[in-house]
Order: structure tokens, then sequence, then C-alpha cells
């Protein structure tokens, strides 16, 4: 690995935290500067304090909302690969369901919760399909756009080789297929914790969601700074997770990136 690379690597890395490290002093100081009251906006040194003495509490709510996006995330990823190749498959199965795919992304998943909770109870199944539908859709756009956009020639080469439809299907477009899943992936990986989190809000008994809701019933501002912070640092190891697992599975690509 060259110098260069090396340092464009470290690069990535000690930019973030140092936007990050002054946004948090910026914070601090016109927090103490202003004066404004704690139950209104606390100083990250307050809700680091918070965190610590929170810290034993969290772990079940961690736990929880982990279960329900990883789960969730599994599935949607599974079902949009599956959905993805039932458009692709043929011209008449992409025609009938794709269009209906599209169109159950214009209802809300929130407005879906109620009926989630009616069929399946309060336990972690809703959730889990809620997360589900929320992650599904970004994978199936992307992976359809993928195998859509595969070179012609391609396909026609190994039909010229004696190739059945199947073959060009399995050779050449759900091959190709796979850089645009995993980048379809990379954003559903953000909105799973997220989707998680709201899917608690309307019935959860546990998770970061439950845990905001009661500090934000308790008025403890700093306390749902703190599931914030969770909520976000688990978003973004998710997207890390995938992005590593893009470089595994594209190793062609990484120059590119």
């Amino acid at each position: 690995m060259s110098k260069g690379v090396r340092r464009r690597g470290a690069g990535r890395v000690i930019a973030p935290l140092l936007t990050v490290a002054v946004l948090l002093a910026v914070w601090e100081a016109a927090v103490r500067l202003t004066g404004v009251p704690e139950f209104v906006l606390p100083a990250p040194s307050q809700v680091a304090r918070t965190a610590v003495e929170v810290a034993p509490l969290l772990g079940p709510h961690v736990l929880t909302t982990l279960t329900e996006a990883v789960a969730g995330l599994v599935l949607g990823t599974v079902a949009g690969l599956v959905l993805s190749i039932l458009v692709t498959a043929s011209r008449v199965t992409g025609d009938a369901l794709y269009p209906l795919v599209v169109l159950t992304q214009t209802v809300p998943v929130v407005v879906l919760a109620p009926l989630m909770i009616l069929w399946t109870g309060f336990g972690l199944l809703p959730k889990i399909v809620l997360v589900a539908l929320t992650v599904f859709f970004p994978v199936l756009v992307s992976a359809v756009g993928a195998m859509r956009a595969v070179d012609a020639e391609h396909a026609d080469m190994v039909a010229g080789l004696g190739g059945t439809r199947l073959d060009q299907f399995l050779l050449v477009r759900l091959p190709a297929s796979i850089p645009g899943a995993l980048a379809g992936l990379r954003v559903a990986a953000t909105y799973a914790v997220g989707a998680a989190v709201v899917a608690e809000y309307l019935a959860g008994q546990s998770g970061l969601g439950v845990f905001v809701q009661r500090s934000r019933k308790a008025y403890a501002v700093d306390q749902i700074f703190v599931g914030v912070v969770l909520i976000a640092l688990l978003s973004g190891l998710f997207f890390a997770l995938v992005a590593m697992l893009t470089r595994v599975a594209t190793p062609w690509q990484r120059g590119k990136s």
C-alpha cells in the first residue's frame, strides 16, 4: 500500500473526528456562555456524565434495538433480492410486480404499524417486519437497476455459446447485480436502526425508542441526547459493516472508491 493511499485513508478518519470535536467544543462554549438551562439544551459534558450514569440501564434497550434492526435488515435484504430476481426474470413478472412494489412505498410504514401490531402482537415480530418494509426497497431498486444495466453483449455471448435464459441470468445478470444490491444495502443499513426506533415509539416495551420516549416524558433532555447519540452510533456501525462487506464482496471496485 502506497504512502498516498495510507495518508488518504488516515485523512478520512481524522477529518470527521476533528469536525465532531470542533462542533462539540462550540456547543459546550455556547451553552456555558449563554447560560441556557440544562433542561433546554444540556452541554456535551453533561450528556457524557448522564451517559455514564444511565449506562447500566442501556444494555437491554440497545440489545432490543440491535435485534430488531439486524433481523429486519436481513429479512428486508432477502425480500429485496428475491423481488429483484422476479422483476428481472421476465418482462411479464416485471410489469406485474414492479409498479405494485413502487406503489406500496407511497404508504408510510408508520401507518402500517397498527396493522402489524394487530396481526402479530406487541413482541419483536411487528418491529422486525416494519424494519424489513423500510429497508427492502433500496435493495430492490438498486439490484433491479444493476441487472437491467448489464451490457447486452455479455448476455448475447452466453447465448451464442449455447446458454439458456437461465444461464444468462445466473452467469451475467445476477453477478452484475451484486454491486448495485450492496449499494442499496448501504442505504438500507442507515435506515434500519431508525426504523426500529420508530417502531418502538409506536408499540415498544424495550429499546432505544422506548428509552427516548420515557426520557421525554420525564423531561430528561440529557437522556434524550444519550439515546440520540447511541442511535447515530449504531446507524454508523451498520453502514461501516456494510461498507466492509462491499469491499470484500467486490474487490474489483476498490480502486473506484
